[in-house]
């Protein structure tokens, strides 16, 4: 229970400090990889949740 957590926790401090990393370099780029790292999280998000649905038995109507 506590190793997901953890896991998350490293990943978002770890995004977090390459998006200041690059915001350092210039302000522009922090908000690009920072969005990108957004749009990253979100269709992993999806794809995850696409995968644990139960297939329906509709067929393809």
């Amino acid at each position: 229970m506590l190793i997901p957590l953890v896991t998350f926790l490293v990943g978002l401090i770890g995004a977090a400090l390459v998006a200041f990393g690059a915001w350092l370099l210039a302000p522009a780029a922090g908000y690009i990889v920072a969005g990108v790292l957004c749009l990253a999280w979100s269709w992993l998000a999806a794809r995850a949740s696409a995968r644990q649905a139960p297939p329906s038995d509709e067929g393809d109507r």
